[in-house]
């Protein structure tokens, strides 16, 4: 089934990657002078992008902004924190971020919160932004948890936080709005520069209408309701125009281009179909391939099909007007394949490390550990895709592809590829 498109909203891009630095999307935040408190004993962060006005102890992953209440504050994690890495020694805005961890810790909000109370005491504006802060935090706490580093657990951020605010005012409430399941469902971050080829967003397609108010959940952790989110939507739409002007990085080493050449024939019997084809004249179908089909892990789908979150939104400030909405399938949309070749882990919850392994399903390990490193050393541009080793160890840092909803299976389609084509088809994609 081929998903139709969908009339987005204009923006100007240059505002937007503005807005995407130094905006104050994400809501509340903690107060400056408490973050100059909290932070004063440990070293300056490496900024591998310049932000005019910004206090060198914010990292890139944070923003610096007035917020929604009238108080300079620093953000939680903003879009570059799940959006942007540095990656073989370069900071690259767009490309997933898979070496944040994001398993079970600790967090730091006694700490803030008694330090809140001694420093902002005869600041009720500042207290009230910590409160909120915290609040939002609070709400997340021992219920987000990836199970492995490197996968994010976006859809569990959502859940949790929309299920305690009411769907139309976005106002907190202390009763849930509905159940949450025990599932926590983390998956591999897709790479922004592929926004301008979707006709919907998220894995399984589910994503539908408006981007900009798609991707503005961002804020349902810790914005103060309906009338924040108004205010923020001009600065989104903006954010998402310049998201379509990403592009990938291009494929470092030199290719060998009569084998290329060999793999883009047998691209364009083999895979074309689901995944477009590219160059001077290219198409993308926008296909949804359902799970029994394309024979990935099942469960991503099929846990967000039955989650509340689906109800909740298509009632939500975010569907109003139909701006969006959220229609799961039981199935996986056939991505793009623009910078294929940089973007390792692959498939939906990225156990699979090499592109090598998604062609050929014999080279999926069971259970295998990587380096979190950024460096070119890191990444095996033959193979294409994170240096590994199997392993029998546990671990934070081992991918268990025996863990419900993390498994390696499917996508078999080039098994009964000769390893000659193989090694064409990989060299072919590595020029997209």
């Amino acid at each position: 089934m081929a998903v139709p498109a969908s009339e987005q909203p204009p923006g100007d891009p240059e505002r937007g990657r503005d807005y995407l630095l130094h905006g104050g999307y994400v809501g509340a935040g903690i107060p400056i002078q408490l973050w100059r408190a909290l932070t004063a004993l440990g070293p300056n962060p490496d900024t591998p992008i310049e932000r005019l006005g910004v206090d060198p102890s914010v990292p890139i992953d944070m923003n610096q902004y007035v917020s929604h209440r009238g108080v300079e504050v620093v953000s939680g994690v903003n879009c570059l924190g799940c959006h942007a890495t540095m990656f073989r020694g370069e900071f690259v805005i767009g490309l997933g971020n898979t070496t944040r961890d994001w398993t079970p810790g600790t967090g730091a909000t006694a700490r803030t919160k008694q330090l809140a109370s001694f420093m902002l005491s005869n600041n009720p504006e500042a207290l009230r932004e910590v409160e909120l802060f915290l609040e939002g935090a609070a709400k997340l706490e021992g219920k987000t948890a990836a199970p492995f580093r490197g996968l994010n657990p976006a859809f569990r951020l959502e859940e949790v936080s929309a299920a305690r605010r009411d769907p139309r005012t976005l106002e907190r409430v202390d009763e849930p709005a509905f159940q949450i399941a025990d599932t926590v469902i983390a998956s591999d971050v897709p790479p922004l520069w592929n926004l301008r080829k979707k006709h919907a967003l998220y894995y399984n397609a589910m994503g539908r209408g408006d981007f900009a108010r798609l991707i503005q959940q961002i804020g349902m952790v810790l914005i103060e309701d309906a009338d924040e989110a108004e205010a923020i939507q001009p600065g989104m739409r903006d954010l998402m125009a310049y998201l379509m002007t990403l592009e990938p990085p291009e494929y470092p080493e030199p290719v060998d281009a009569q084998l290329a050449a060999l793999g883009e024939g047998i691209f364009l019997n083999r895979c074309a179909s689901c995944h477009g084809t590219y160059g001077d004249d290219e198409t993308y179908p926008n296909l949804l391939v359902p799970t029994e089909i394309v024979g990935t892990d099942p469960l991503y789908a099929q846990t967000l099909r039955e989650s509340g979150l689906i109800d909740w939104f298509n009632r939500s400030w975010f569907a109003a007007d139909g701006a969006a909405y959220a229609a799961p399938e039981s199935a996986y949309i056939a991505p793009p394949l623009d910078g294929v070749w940089a973007t390792a882990p692959y498939f939906h919850n990225g156990s699979v490390p090499t592109l090598l392994g998604v062609l050929d399903s014999t080279r999926r390990p069971a259970r295998w550990t990587r380096s979190f490193s950024t460096d070119a050393h890191a990444y095996d541009l033959d193979n294409v895709g994170w240096l590994h080793e199997a392993t029998d160890r546990d671990g934070t840092d081992v991918y268990d592809t025996t863990v419900p909803g993390f498994g390696n299976a499917g996508h078999t389609f080039a098994d009964d590829l000769d390893a000659p084509s193989r090694r064409a088809l990989l060299e072919y994609l590595k020029t997209l």
